[in-house]
């Protein structure tokens, strides 16, 4: 059985702002803090290698983890933040066109071909959730721990509820009804389970969403 231990980065100074941040955009204060409560807290499970999104808030936190775990951090782009249009990042949440352009988004997400400029679509999340659930099935280890993004964090969850091909509507399902806390804690596992004498078609499993006890908050 493989378990992956998935955490949220820390706040970002993109979530204090309010803003769309793009990859550049640090830990705030209160974010280097979370990144340590966290570390602190996975350094009692058996992580054997750590993974972190290439953006620079993923890596800031997983830092923190390395340190207290003694462990290299593998960056792969595969567990990047789901990528919005490159003409609203850095806007305000409350900009008109911003907003307008994201609604247009969520109502045309999974009409195929559809795409707003070079934000990613449902074929894009599609490929790359896939991609990152093979990625960690395929490795030798059996407790991994990767460090990741909100948004993307529910994609993989669509994946691992409704199986290797949730609908576009089902993906939106899981994006609106679970909330994600900085540096939250989720855990996943991997092995065949039998119902009835026949195995499952989803080896994958959630087992925790967004614990995040080490907060206090």
């Amino acid at each position: 059985m493989k378990k992956v231990y998935l955490v949220r980065h820390g706040e970002s100074e993109a979530n204090v702002g309010e803003h769309h941040g793009d990859a550049s955009s640090p830990l705030s204060e209160k974010g280097k803090r979370q990144a340590e409560f966290i570390a602190e807290r996975v350094s009692h499970l058996p992580v054997q290698c750590v993974i972190a999104s290439t953006m620079v808030r993923a890596q800031q936190t997983a830092e923190a983890i390395s340190a207290k775990v003694s462990l290299p951090i593998e960056s792969s782009d595969l567990f990047v933040e789901s990528r919005g249009p490159s003409e609203y990042l850095n806007a305000i949440y409350t900009d008109p066109a911003a907003i307008k352009a994201y609604l247009e988004m969520r109502e045309n997400y999974g009409k195929p071909g559809w795409r707003y400029t070079d934000a990613e679509n449902f074929e894009d999340h599609t490929i790359r959730a896939q991609a990152a659930l093979k990625l960690l099935e395929g490795r030798t280890e059996e407790h991994i721990l990767v460090v990741t993004h909100g948004i993307f964090l529910k994609l993989l969850l669509a994946h691992v509820v409704f199986g290797s091909t949730p609908t576009a509507h089902e993906c939106q399902r899981i994006s609106h009804a679970f909330e994600t806390q900085n540096t939250g804690l989720t855990i996943f596992e991997h092995t065949e389970k039998m119902f009835s004498g026949s195995k499952l078609p989803n080896p994958w499993h959630m087992v925790v969403w967004n614990d995040h006890a080490h907060l206090a908050d």
